[in-house]
């Protein structure tokens, strides 16, 4: 399902509750979002290790996202090229 957003009426996605927005003048991290969710992450928990540990952070760099993907790839959400 496509969402707009009610501000641009540009592609909106949900990504849950877990994701917390960064300022709209944050580019940096604006690109970061949006590698993320192109390689299937859109901010579920991940928890390689069974589910009693704690999740796996999420990247706060670029730099560090990109060795997040591959470290994790097992773990994007399949179909999500239908949204990006």
């Amino acid at each position: 399902m496509v969402l707009t957003c009610p501000h641009c009426g540009s592609r909106s996605y949900n990504l849950g509750r877990h994701f917390k927005p960064p300022r709209a003048s944050d580019l940096p991290q604006w690109e970061k979002v949006s590698f993320l969710i192109k390689h299937g992450f859109w901010f579920q928990k991940i928890r390689p290790e069974g589910g009693n540990t704690k999740p796996v952070p999420y990247p706060e760099t670029l730099a560090e996202a990109k060795i997040f993907v591959s470290q994790h790839k097992n773990f994007s959400l399949a179909g999500y090229e239908q949204y990006v």
